[in-house]
């Protein structure tokens, strides 16, 4: 009874404590790091750090050596005690920071075995973490050889989502993101062609395509699971030797009938050479140059065409023809004949006129 009286003492004495001492936060995201300032007066003969209501994990008159009670703390926990003019302090650097770092870090101050209340530092770090790695199942078939793509990760505190890429392409979504619980769930549309990379961000994140390899589906035989991998310098040395991947069309269902993976198929191996190259270029430019050719000749058929049926259209038009001389001649012949009409009658209006009485003609 007297255990649990004094246990029950301790913990409220603690809580007291904790709730009249003066208190900061900071936020950090995972894999950052931080630096923790905590101020103590001088005059003490003995200060503690410790998370939460663990046991300390620092104590000043142990020397600089921590008392780590995890090992994911090992190599990340660094504590500095130090001093400045007449005021000391204590900083505590964490890297590349956990989930597990969150929490409430105190630094109590000992004078003659007493904690003083009135210089209780706490400052309450919150790690905030995105969604796990996704998993993805392939769905329901779309139209053409589209597919969803069912993807899940598990909740962070920040907002997440899910990104998928196939051929260095990204994938639009069907649907999500949306949190179920503990479960972040988007569905991504695809092809049922080509490998495809999968991965979990921040939902104001945009994550390149080369780290986007949570998981993957569609990848033949020889593909990398690094959706961006360095080839090798032996790769490299063998660069007129390319690998030709026909992916298969069969696939296999589970119980749920949900998930279909394309079965790969064996590699095809073509061989390149220089000369193939340079028959290849020759073959370019004669079919270059024969278009050129074959546009010339048309050029000039129709310029042959249309020269042709102008001569055929004059030649018709009477207008333009060397008949004008005899109609000129015509029309000088019949003025001519209308002039010696003229002058004939005339002739007879003077023989027909009357005789002068005195008998003269």
């Amino acid at each position: 009874m007297s255990n649990a009286y004094n246990m029950f003492t301790f913990v409220l004495c603690f809580i007291i404590l904790i709730v009249l001492s003066n208190c900061e936060s900071v936020h950090k995201i995972q894999g950052e790091n931080v630096t923790l300032h905590f101020p103590y007066p001088c005059d003490n003969t003995e200060v503690t750090l410790q998370q939460s209501n663990r046991r300390p994990f620092y104590r000043s008159t142990f020397g600089p050596d921590l008392i780590l009670l995890q090992l994911d703390q090992v190599g990340r926990f660094t504590v500095y005690d130090g001093n400045s003019s007449d005021s000391c302090y204590v900083d505590l650097m964490i890297s590349n920071l956990m989930k597990d770092d969150e929490g409430t870090y105190i630094l109590f101050v000992y004078k003659d075995g007493e904690i003083l209340g009135g210089n209780i530092q706490r400052i309450y770090l919150e790690v905030g973490h995105p969604p796990g790695k996704a998993s993805c199942v392939v769905g329901d078939e779309m139209d053409g050889d589209w597919v969803s793509l069912d993807c899940q990760a598990n909740a962070g505190s920040l907002p997440g989502k899910i990104v998928c890429y196939q051929s260095g392409v990204w994938m639009p979504t069907l649907a999500g993101p949306t949190e179920t619980g503990s479960l972040l769930k988007q569905t991504i549309l695809i092809r049922q062609s080509g490998p495809v990379f999968c991965c979990s961000s921040l939902i104001d994140e945009d994550r390149e395509r080369c780290e986007c390899k949570d998981t993957s589906h569609y990848l033949s035989d020889g593909d990398y699971i690094d959706p961006c991998p360095t080839p090798s310098p032996t790769l490299l040395a063998r660069s007129t030797v390319t690998t030709v991947l026909i992916p298969s069309t069969s696939t296999e269902s589970n119980q749920s009938n949900q998930y279909s993976s394309l079965a790969p198929s064996t590699p095809i191996q073509m061989k390149e050479s220089k000369g193939n190259q340079s028959i290849s270029d020759l073959a370019i430019v004669f079919l270059v140059l024969m278009i050129i050719l074959l546009v010339v000749v048309i050029v000039l058929v129709v310029f042959i065409l249309k020269t042709k049926n102008k001569c055929n259209k004059n030649a018709n038009d009477p207008s333009k023809t060397d008949n004008s001389m005899p109609l000129l001649n015509g029309h000088v012949i019949k003025s001519q004949a209308t002039n010696a009409k003229h002058t004939e009658n005339h002739c007879k209006v003077q023989h027909s006129s009357p005789t002068r009485p005195n008998g003269n003609v």
